[in-house]
């Protein structure tokens, strides 16, 4: 490429002042991948192996879908795949723990709330969208791990995926992988006990080659691990200049500003708090947990004495038990749905209330103005033990107000910049100030402009709307929040969302993404999977695709740099890793106008080094690695 043409590159790339728009078209009924449903998270791979990336999804006690992609649309294979749809899913990992390059399955289940035993089941890839459970013992069942978030990677460098599984309440698991089929629980010696988390993600920081782990959610708060020489994992949280945070609902590690250094976002959100929203036309939702002491909510009603308010009561989402329910004085019968009203109703006082709900009216009822209803304040409690959320839905009321309850709801997100020498510092970039319950992040170049762009997932509250946002990157360290006319930020209003999957579903050269949103308390939690096709401008792009040797065949871990018009971007290769669960989707690089890409380095975790010069753009390139430990192969790529 000529020197001119590169210098005129980069003076458009100076003088844009705001980043290339995208746009988003939502296809989700017409690629066939429409389901209302619970469900945790999801993960892509090409799992048969003809070129495009299908997805799993977990959908949590509920029947899970393996959507396989067959050009114009997706069809649910899981029938015919071998997978067991059923058991309390949470996370998945694809991977490939015999390297032979087909996409293995393991899924992360919950241990009925730390009361029973299960086996997290592996399941290996046979071709043609087949899958064999792996017989147990394997050595990754986890039998009382609360297990959440899945992850695969090489922590010790033997060329093999291990798996890890972030246990909610009870300590995360390590498994190393043997290379027969078997797994070795190596979590005290990693020290991987000492940490339970909902959420983890993996990454390369400090550029060392070995994997770290940074998880969340966990009663520690945020904890980044260090991999001190593939034998365990050291907390360098607070020397990193990182903080516990409090809440942080989910993390991506990216180079924002190419300059070649990983850096950070988390995003400051809640998962599961107490929650009371009225729709201000007489519907009231809301969900909390039990506790020692009676909590719940009191809200106005207008109408005479004779007024009834509608109750809709769920215990785990299931129907209360019989008399767990009393509506003044009195039990009421059994059901999720009943009326409260009239002189029943009436208590002067909060009725005894064994475990289960209480729900009654001031005997006196109020005016606002001359001339206006009445209007009586009701109350709702409820009491009992253990961790067992409380939700339900009461028509004929307005303005809630929790009562017994602390409500601490972090928002938003914070952005750090890696230094280069294994420690952040903590930057306010113009323009990124995100205002959601943050919960999944990812850093993905939606407009292939060359500059990676954030993705903040509003997980809301429990029968509220929720509203993500997207903020592109101007390539001057600053970001624009993309407005909601884009499409890549539809309003969910059934469901809660709690991460983003993105891949290049149609093979146009633009990341797509798909999104779930059946996360919350029951019956809160059913929301619809959504797919948005990426129709924005066409810009140059390349997708870079590892097959491994001495390295794991997907070469997940390495570091590709690609240097092209006179810039710099880097990628840690994690698979396209979320909070929840591991994906396998090629490494994505945006070009914008640039045409040719001057040099591709890969440094591979086996310490191999592959360089390819002039490399072809607007497709997909496979880079094998040198077969020798430590070798350095350098070569042109063909036109």
């Amino acid at each position: 490429m000529s020197r001119l043409v590169v210098l005129l590159s980069l003076l458009v790339a100076c003088s844009r002042s705001e980043p290339l728009a995208v746009l988003f078209v939502d296809e989700t009924a017409l690629s066939g991948v429409s389901r209302n449903t619970p469900t945790y998270d999801a993960a892509v791979a090409d799992v048969d192996g003809d070129g495009r990336p299908d997805i799993y999804v977990g959908n949590h006690e509920y029947a899970a879908a393996l959507l396989m992609n067959e050009e114009s649309s997706f069809r649910d294979r899981i029938a015919a795949s071998g997978i067991d749809p059923m058991g309390d899913q949470h996370g998945t990992a694809w991977t490939d723990v015999d390297n032979d390059g087909r996409p293995d399955l393991f899924v992360s289940l919950g241990a009925f709330r730390g009361q029973g035993q299960k086996q997290n089941p592996l399941y290996r890839n046979v071709g043609q969208g087949r899958f064999e459970r792996v017989e147990a013992p394997t050595g990754v069942e986890d039998a009382r791990g609360r297990s959440r978030a899945a992850a695969s990677f090489d922590y010790d460098g033997d060329g093999l995926l291990d798996l890890l599984v972030a246990n909610h309440a009870t300590p995360s698991s390590l498994f190393r992988n043997r290379g027969d089929g078997t797994f070795e629980d190596v979590s005290a010696e990693t020290g991987v006990d000492r940490h339970s988390a909902e959420g983890v993600t993996w990454t390369d920081y400090d550029q060392d080659g070995r994997p770290d782990l940074f998880f969340m959610q966990g009663p520690d708060g945020a904890r980044l691990l260090r991999n001190d020489g593939g034998a365990r994992f050291v907390d360098v949280t607070d020397e990193a200049g990182l903080d516990p945070w409090g809440s942080v609902g989910g993390a991506a590690f990216g180079d924002y500003d190419n300059d070649g250094v990983l850096d950070l976002y988390v995003s400051r959100g809640w998962g599961y708090r107490a929650t009371a929203w009225s729709d201000g036309a007489g519907t009231i939702t809301f969900a909390t947990f039990s506790d020692e002491s009676p909590r719940g909510f009191d809200f106005d009603a207008e109408g005479d004495a004779g007024t009834s308010v509608r109750a809709e009561l769920y215990q785990k989402g299931e129907p209360p038990r019989p008399g767990q329910i009393r509506c003044g004085a009195r039990t009421r019968p059994p059901g999720h749905e009943f009326e409260c009203g009239g002189a029943a109703a009436v208590a002067a006082e909060a009725p005894e209330i064994e475990p289960g709900y209480a729900l009654w009216r001031d005997p006196e009822s109020r005016r606002d103005c001359d001339g206006c209803p009445p209007i009586y304040t009701w109350h709702l409690r409820w009491f009992g033990l253990g961790d067992w959320n409380e939700t339900g839905i009461i028509r004929g009321g307005v303005r809630p107000k929790l009562v017994g309850v602390t409500v601490d709801s972090p928002r938003g997100g914070g952005l750090y910049r890696g230094r280069g020498d294994g420690t952040f510092e903590q930057v306010d970039a113009r323009g990124l100030s995100p205002d959601v319950n943050g919960q999944g992040a990812a850093w993905l170049d939606l407009n292939a402009d060359g500059w990676l762009d954030l993705y903040a997932v509003d997980a809301a509250a429990d029968g509220t709307p929720a509203q993500s946002q997207l903020f592109l990157n101007d390539g001057r360290g600053g970001f624009a929040l993309v407005p909601q006319t884009s499409g890549a930020t539809p309003l969910i209003e059934v469901g809660r969302p709690v991460s983003i999957q993105h891949a290049d579903f149609d093979g146009d050269g633009r990341l797509d993404l798909f999104l779930t949103n059946g996360w919350g308390a029951p019956p809160f939690n059913r929301g619809p999977y959504i797919l948005l096709k990426n129709k924005s401008e066409r810009r140059h792009w390349l997708e870079v695709d590892l097959v491994g040797v001495a390295s794991n065949r997907l070469g997940l871990g390495a570091w590709v740099e690609l240097d092209a018009c006179g810039r710099k971007q880097v990628r840690h290769h994690d698979g396209g890793r979320s909070d929840l669960s591991q994906s396998l989707v090629p490494l994505f690089f945006g070009l914008g106008d640039c045409d040719d890409v001057d040099r591709l380095v890969v440094k591979w975790p086996s310490g191999a080094e592959s360089e390819e010069l002039d490399v072809a753009v607007d497709g997909t390139h496979r880079v094998n690695e040198p077969a020798a430990t430590g070798d350095r192969a350098s070569s042109r790529a063909a036109p």
